[in-house]
């Protein structure tokens, strides 16, 4: 009979009239990988929180190690022996690893820190798994799939029964995950569970044993391994979704805009390859070394050891780098509603702050603002006036960054993983935002390590691997790749 590490009986969690888990159920086998694939986010941190800490519930039952550990009767917010693995690490960048794994733990209670014996400690696990990890290594110098082993390592030193995996794929390369998926294996066969919680199908299919859709704080339907088929997701995703996969229509474009040419660095090695004028072109970067550098050097923070970069078929001095958006280009990082938006200011006044950086530049007269009020009015609606941006959904703040882009109108924007972090509905409302751009004649390029969703949108996949062109393939081609990356 198999022992039962989690159960979630009926729980239900309100706040201000609003069901963040609704009538939850959810169960997790010792040993098991169990994924959860949110269609939305609605309830994902609450469940985080909850099984994590036993916090107050409004109605259900928690089991923990088949142990009542909370229920709506009492909840008395005690730990739970779980650890949380996610996009963010939790590790101190400026210790080591063994003080990461080691001190920076609960239950460690010396005074005298002897490292010699951490470090061998520390090995002796290290050895099981195989990774060029050494104890003394800062964290700060590690890549982040190396962050991702040490806080897998932390978790099974500390003595976790479950390890919540979160959003790991947009954190590590394609080449990476599967190293790491390896790992979750090896540790379920020695009894440690796992879930694993992440906003594609395709990727819990990889990994699960089971799998449980939730959506709007509820669990839906729990798949056994057997019945991981994407025929089976049909009936509970949105049907504009499908639709859209299905009608994205193919472009050829012939004149290049962008152009490397043999461009060394410390982690590009000869890297050569083109983008056309009015193009989506996809960066896929296998191992995640290559995709830094490539911004670093677009944004003018840094030089090519050697070879040329080509913009506009002259090529791209560090006068033109040092003022990007002069020449007509624009960046999205990968979290653009923390480090894009200006809380102080309106919607309106950050819809039009790039306006005055255009090559020509636009002063934002009363006439102007009431002209793109009356121009933006219809598309945007009520969220247009808004004063205070943080009174806004993520939705209406990722629409502020996408029509600012749009206002502004660059010749190229560079997109770095923009489906990180978003659920079902985000996802497929940003790949939207972004074939308008595209369709504006705008070029698109989006720099990622997992091309999940994005060749939904993309007229070329250029695959980088450690640090040089791989291939490139146009749309007709695309169909060989899994969400992963991987030729199938």
């Amino acid at each position: 009979m198999k022992n039962e590490i989690l159960r979630l009986e009926q729980v239900t969690i309100m706040e201000d009239e609003t069901a963040l888990l609704d009538n939850f159920n959810l169960h997790i086998f010792k040993g098991e990988i169990m994924g959860l694939v949110c269609i939305n986010a609605n309830g994902r941190e609450s469940l985080i929180n909850l099984i994590s800490q036993n916090l107050p519930i409004h109605y259900g039952r928690v089991y923990f190690d088949e142990v009542l550990v909370n229920s709506y009767q009492h909840s008395p917010l005690t730990l739970n022996k779980i650890a949380v693995i996610e996009q963010k690490s939790r590790l101190v960048e400026d210790l080591s690893v063994a003080d990461n794994v080691f001190v920076l733990r609960r239950g460690f209670k010396k005074y005298i820190i002897n490292h010699n014996v951490l470090n061998d400690q520390l090995n002796r696990f290290l050895k099981e798994i195989e990774p060029d990890i050494d104890g003394n290594d800062l964290v700060a110098n590690l890549s982040p799939y190396e962050k991702c082993v040490v806080e897998l390592l932390r978790a099974v030193i500390m003595g976790a029964k479950l390890i919540v995996i979160m959003d790991i794929s947009n954190r590590v390369s394609a080449a990476d995950l599967i190293k790491l998926h390896n790992f979750l294996r090896y540790y379920s066969k020695k009894g440690i569970s796992f879930l694993y919680i992440c906003n594609h199908h395709e990727e819990a299919f990889k990994i699960c044993n089971r799998m449980s859709l939730m959506k709007d704080g509820k669990i839906l339907k729990v798949f056994n391994q057997d019945e991981f088929l994407n025929d089976n997701m049909v009936p509970f995703y949105i049907g504009e979704f499908s639709d859209f996969k299905r009608n994205a229509e193919m472009r050829y474009h012939t004149v290049n805009i962008l152009s490397f040419k043999d461009v060394c660095t410390e982690k590009l090695n000869h890297l050569s390859f083109s983008v056309a004028k009015g193009e989506c072109a996809v960066l896929f970067d296998t191992d995640n070394t290559a995709l830094s550098d490539i911004m670093q050097l677009m944004n003018g923070t840094r030089k090519p050891d050697s070879g040329n970069i080509f913009w506009e078929d002259a090529v791209y001095s560090p006068q033109k780098a040092s003022d990007p958006l002069k020449s007509g280009m624009a960046f999205v990082g990968e979290d653009p509603i923390h480090t894009m938006l200006f809380e102080e200011m309106s919607y309106i006044d950050n819809l039009c702050f790039l306006l005055d950086q255009k090559p020509n530049g636009i002063r934002l007269s009363k006439r102007i603002i009431k002209s793109i009020i009356r121009e933006y009015e219809p598309v945007i609606g009520g969220d247009l006036y808004e004063q205070n941006i943080m009174n806004l959904n993520k939705q209406s703040l990722y629409d502020l960054i996408y029509y600012r882009l749009q206002l502004f109108h660059p010749k190229i924007v560079f997109f770095v993983q923009p489906f990180a972090g978003a659920d079902m509905y985000l996802r497929k409302h940003l790949i939207e935002l972004l074939s308008q751009i595209k369709k504006n004649g705008t070029t698109v390029v989006i720099l990622s390590v997992n091309i999940a969703d994005s060749l939904v949108v993309a007229d070329k996949l250029i695959l980088l691997k450690k640090g040089r062109l791989s291939g490139e393939y146009y749309r007709p081609e695309f169909k060989k790749f899994s969400s992963e990356g991987i030729v199938l």
